[in-house]
């Protein structure tokens, strides 16, 4: 049995396999007026939940803050056009920013450029929060 915030959803393979691309994603959130609000954003799909990170300052934090339910919609933008739309809870992680950040950072930038990069973050975590999207329905558009 899955614990507080585990998805409790069978991903298929082929889900998994796309969202282990490295591919920005654009998470939406609702502001305090009950607008979607969108930004892209990097992430990293593990046990079944997207991880990402924010500065605790940015809107899309304080959307969730308010309504702690976001969608995160992940594509491929060439022929043939794929995608998968993720729509769950976000919850903060108990987790090392750096580590979170190094692993994204080193994916999305390469190795040099990715532990520059990842420097920054070391001891941010007061002003910036790892958070994950847990999926309670996944929209899947890869079929060609």
């Amino acid at each position: 049995m899955a614990g507080q915030g585990e998805s409790m959803m069978v991903i298929e393979p082929a889900v998994e396999a796309f969202l282990d691309q490295t591919l920005v994603a654009v998470i939406s959130t609702i502001d305090r007026a009950g607008r979607p609000r969108t930004a892209p954003i990097w992430f990293h799909w593990e046990d079944g939940a997207a991880y990402m990170f924010t500065a605790r300052s940015s809107l899309k934090w304080r959307n969730i803050q308010r309504y702690p339910y976001a969608s995160l919609c992940v594509d491929w933008r060439e022929p043939p056009y794929r995608s998968i739309i993720v729509d769950g809870r976000i919850e903060e992680v108990e987790r090392s920013l750096y580590e979170l950040v190094l692993g994204m950072a080193l994916r999305y930038f390469g190795k040099e450029k990715g532990a520059e990069f990842a420097e920054d973050y070391k001891d941010q975590s007061e002003n910036v929060v790892a958070f994950r999207l847990v999926p309670d329905h996944i929209a899947n558009y890869l079929k060609e």
